[in-house]
């Protein structure tokens, strides 16, 4: 259990630290804000009951964005760092081995963003008490899991990036660089494949609302954020599959996201491992 020891050193290092604090009260803040407007706010629901399905759904997003933004925050430096300043030379000659550093981060800067967003959404539960909203605390619930699971995605996402560099400012340069493609510029990529697949012409349908090809449909439901929101749906109505193809099912949303936190973090291990301290 080594890396049970990175990770409680971890934690207790980044608990002190003024910006987990910072998260906290900027989570709480946007929090019982978006909570009060869907509560009280009745444009906001559409001119439906307000209920917990439709609060989560309206939550979604803004959770989504907020945890992949903590994630770079808490993650980008917590390997490269360590290199970059020698610690981690140290810290390796303690009996831990690199796969022990790797996890440990992983877990430490996983329950360090829990933290203001479990906080977050137990406040919202004052709101929801508070304002005239049918509550479900199954829904409440299942949110909250599929939420602590987008954090651990995100926060191995950033931990594997910052493995496989010794430079803190290449590891900050990476992890925005990715966080700029996957959560503000991805919707090009999904619309460009489909204009060069077509010929380099644009695609029939493209602006009359048509429904785009089931490739096209996969591709914009890669990001991690999308594959968050299908997922939050899918468990919170209860149906994970889809009338099309498999892959577009809201239960493989679950497999994306798997995806988005294992790969990179294999990638940064094996460099990491082979890396010249």
């Amino acid at each position: 259990m080594s890396w049970a020891v990175v990770a409680r050193k971890d934690f207790n290092d980044a608990r002190r630290s003024r910006s987990l604090w910072a998260l906290s009260a900027t989570f709480l803040a946007l929090a019982l804000l978006f909570a009060g407007l869907y509560a009280f706010v009745p444009e906001f629901t559409a001119d439906e009951e307000a209920s917990t399905l439709g609060l989560m759904t309206f939550l979604a997003a803004p959770v989504a964005l907020f945890v992949a933004v903590a994630a770079l925050v808490i993650a980008y430096k917590s390997i490269a760092g360590e290199v970059e300043s020698g610690s981690g030379k140290l810290l390796l000659s303690l009996p831990h081995t690199r796969r022990d550093v790797v996890l440990g981060k992983i877990v430490g800067r996983s329950l360090v963003l829990s933290i203001p967003v479990l906080v977050g959404l137990v406040a919202m539960l004052a709101v929801v008490l508070v304002g005239d909203v049918s509550f479900s605390a199954t829904d409440y619930v299942l949110f909250t899991l599929v939420t602590m699971l987008f954090v651990l995605v995100y926060i191995a996402f950033f931990v594997g990036i910052s493995a496989g560099t010794t430079s803190t400012a290449r590891a900050a340069t990476l992890s925005v660089l990715a966080l700029v493609v996957l959560e503000f510029a991805w919707d090009i990529v999904p619309m460009g494949a489909w204009f060069v697949a077509n010929g380099f012409q644009v695609p029939p349908g493209l602006f009359s609302g048509a429904a785009m090809p089931n490739w096209v449909a996969l591709l914009a439901n890669l990001p991690p954020s999308s594959a968050y929101m299908n997922a939050v749906a899918g468990v919170l109505t209860g149906s994970m599959s889809a009338s099309g193809p498999w892959y577009l099912s809201r239960w493989f949303s679950l497999v994306v996201l798997a995806v988005w936190g294992i790969i990179p973090i294999v990638l940064g291990y094996l460099r990491y491992n082979h890396a010249d301290l």
